[in-house]
């Protein structure tokens, strides 16, 4: 709306101080004067005002307005996400501590090779302190023995359980029988005697010759040379059917129960001999060789706050597995960066980037991205809310003079679009689960629905809804009450719409999104 501003300066005659004067027709002429000027200021008065006013109906008949438009066009659309990180090594060794903590603090640092040093394949690197592992051996030595003479006892008292069954079976067993049968046989043959002495006397006894005393007593040897060889023959099955069973069941078990002791003999040192093994790899693992070559660069640790929780030096405690030294190649190496989890959306894998070292002279350097990680970094309590994700850009040109720890700005160049049409972002109005532009044209605002594309926080590419060279208000919520937007729930009205690559397949619903994070940065022309 345009104004027009009229300057008027009028000059009042100051009248006579007093009556009484001299020239009293010239004071009349003062005085009709002043009213005169006086009139005329406020006509003129009247005709600006009026003037403005024809001014302002003219310029809205016209389609003027005081808002500020911009007008689309098309030009080259860039995607950038620029970041810092820290340089380090591609390719590093951890040079970790192996010796086992065993419910202690861990174990102290005794001697270590200074940092930067450059070492070879086989060179010393940390010594750990060993002298309670020392005295551990010395007891383990003794456990050792002990055990081993116990195995040596139960192994000769197996080997003599048996000796003794093969000595029963194949000897003792075989004699006893043998004794046994000798007195079957014997007992066989006194009985034979026996009965041909006794029938003898009973031929003698019917002609006279022998009386009836010495009968009887002939009689009485027979009944005993039977009762002799039965109790032969019973001695004989005893030893064949319950001796030998008993002698057998014995000595087998005697071999089984020093086949156990044996065998928990043995168990028990080969747990002592690992032990001891356990033990004098752990002393030799105090001592701990270079790997391979490389540059030391101690592993000092540090907190989330950023300051040094741990510092690698000689007497530092150092826990079971916690790495020490670092040993990098040189020719290897790559930028860790932090990013947003707005941003990370738009991060693929092999995406070319700049690398500009701070103090490495302006230089830039060629690179993409490495990985990244998919889950996102652990938060303080102040920064609860606030997701970030690692990302690894590798430098693929060897650069000497590059060393780990260095700043470096990074530039990834996510996505290009050549001759895009583009709005500035906050040309965009964001209501329910649409995009909106409003338009002015013929003295009239109109809410035009479009497609968005690709945002770089300064420019959305439009992919529907908008041509060349049409006007869109800069500040469209302004002129809110002058357009007509479909009605929306109200519990729908504070969601965010979705940005990026996800917002082709899913928008959320919101009203007065910001359509792109504050940490890219982007060239829309």
């Amino acid at each position: 709306m345009r104004y027009a501003l009229l300057h008027v300066e009028v000059r009042l005659f100051q009248p006579p101080l007093c009556q009484g004067t001299k020239a009293p027709i010239k004071g009349s002429i003062r005085r009709g004067a002043t009213s005169f000027f006086f009139m005329f200021f406020l006509l003129l008065l009247a005709a600006g005002a009026g003037g403005a006013w024809w001014w302002t109906v003219r310029g809205d008949q016209e389609g003027t307005t005081d808002a500020i438009l911009h007008s689309v066009d098309r030009r080259d659309f860039t995607l950038d996400i620029t970041e810092r990180g820290e340089i380090k090594a591609g390719g590093v060794t951890e040079v970790k501590s192996e010796v086992k903590a065993k419910n202690a603090a861990g174990i102290a640092i005794l001697k270590i090779v200074r940092e930067g040093t450059e070492v070879q394949q086989g060179d010393f690197l940390i010594e750990l302190d060993s002298s309670i592992l020392q005295e551990e051996l010395t007891v383990q030595k003794i456990n050792y023995n002990t055990a081993k003479a116990v195995l040596v006892e139960s192994k000769n008292m197996y080997e003599t359980a048996v000796i003794a069954l093969r000595e029963y079976l194949e000897g003792t067993y075989v004699q006893e029988r043998q004794v046994i049968e000798s007195e079957v046989f014997v007992a066989e043959e006194n009985l034979n005697r026996a009965r041909e002495y006794f029938a003898y006397s009973k031929k003698l006894a019917t002609k006279g010759y022998v009386n009836d005393l010495q009968l009887e007593a002939d009689r009485f040897a027979v009944e005993k040379s039977q009762k002799e060889l039965d109790a032969a023959k019973t001695k004989l099955n005893v030893i064949d059917e319950f001796t030998k069973a008993k002698m057998v069941k014995q000595l087998e078990s005697d071999i089984a129960t020093t086949k156990a002791k044996w065998d928990s003999a043995e168990n028990s040192f080969e747990l002592e001999s690992n032990k001891l093994a356990d033990v004098q790899d752990q002393i030799a693992k105090c001592t701990i060789l270079a790997p391979r070559e490389g540059t030391v660069v101690y592993a000092h640790e540090r907190d989330r706050g950023g300051d040094n929780s741990f510092i690698v030096q000689e007497g530092a405690v150092i826990r079971e597995r916690q790495t020490i030294i670092n040993l990098p190649i040189p020719d290897s190496m790559e930028v860790e960066l932090t990013i947003n989890e707005s941003l990370i959306q738009f991060l693929k894998v092999g995406l070319p980037a700049r690398i500009t070292p701070v103090g490495f002279g302006g230089r830039v350097l060629i690179g993409k991205v490495k990985k990244i990680n998919q889950f996102a970094e652990p938060t303080g309590w102040r920064k609860a809310n606030v997701k970030d994700y690692k990302a690894t850009v590798e430098i693929e040109s060897a650069q000497t003079g590059l060393r780990s720890g260095m700043t470096a700005s990074v530039t990834i160049k996510c996505q290009e679009i050549d001759d895009a049409l583009q709005v500035p972002v906050q040309s965009v109005y964001a209501h329910g689960n649409k995009f909106y532009c409003l338009t002015f044209d013929a003295g009239k605002w109109q809410a035009r629905p479009v497609v968005c594309g690709p945002t770089n926080d300064k420019f959305y590419v439009i992919e529907q809804g908008l041509d060349v060279g049409e006007q869109v208000a800069m500040n469209p919520r302004r002129y809110l009450d002058q357009v007509v937007l479909p009605k929306i729930a109200p519990e729908r009205e504070q969601r965010a719409v979705a940005q990026g690559p996800e917002a082709e397949a899913e928008q959320s619903l919101a009203t007065d999104a910001k359509p792109a994070s504050s940490t890219a940065s982007a060239t829309g022309g």
